[in-house]
């Protein structure tokens, strides 16, 4: 999530071992973990390397998670009582912390829980389980838009600025407005993730 590691940069087992002090099972366990979320692939005799995304898995990750809001958004406002949503205000201090320290992997993990958020209070189970799986997926292209986002403005509080305000337009309860919301935040996201992809291509080319 920091970047560290590039698209296709590869994992080697004896150098992670002497850097975490740890034994090799705990760290195999850890590799087949972060694989089965999508971040790492396992290479035939060569171990793991990151993952790298093309445009169309990108493409097919985004129109999912746009579909999956959208499901959700129909749930919520077909509730007699809409959620307050509070619990997603201490995600939101949490991103914004992460954001002023200047942590994008903090604000990347803020925000698979803020968007996770939303969706498990659709109180739809079945689908809050697909769309935590498709999250998992959408973490590289996420963390590279946020350190994109730091690049070019300066800090990470733009983005912090979107999710507020998409939760205060939730809190409205009117549906005109968070449908357009969610369909406006979620394109800027596909949007704004090409050119922070292609820097971080750039940069692993180098």
């Amino acid at each position: 999530m920091s970047g560290e590691l590039g698209p296709g940069d590869k994992l080697n087992e004896p150098p992670l071992v002497e850097r975490l002090g740890i034994s090799r099972p705990p760290l195999r366990e850890a590799l087949r973990v972060l694989e089965s979320e999508g971040l790492l692939e396992q290479t035939p005799r060569r171990g793991y390397r990151v993952v790298n995304m093309t445009d169309k898995d990108v493409e097919e990750v985004y129109s999912l998670r746009r579909a999956l809001e959208a499901f959700a958004v129909d749930l919520l406002l077909a509730q007699d009582k809409p959620p307050s949503f509070d619990a997603l205000n201490p995600i939101m201090a949490s991103m914004r912390a992460a954001a002023k320290r200047g942590d994008s992997a903090g604000v990347v993990q803020a925000t698979v829980q803020f968007h996770t958020g939303i969706v498990a209070a659709a109180g739809h189970s079945r689908l809050t389980d697909v769309y935590r799986s498709l999250m998992l997926q959408m973490q590289l292209s996420m963390a590279a838009n946020v350190r994109s986002e730091a690049r070019t403005k300066g800090d990470l509080s733009k983005g912090c600025d979107r999710h507020a305000a998409l939760l205060e337009c939730l809190r409205t309860g009117d549906a005109s407005s968070i449908r357009h919301e969610f369909a406006e935040h979620g394109e800027r996201d596909y949007l704004d993730r090409k050119p922070a992809l292609d820097v971080e291509t750039e940069a692993v080319s180098r």
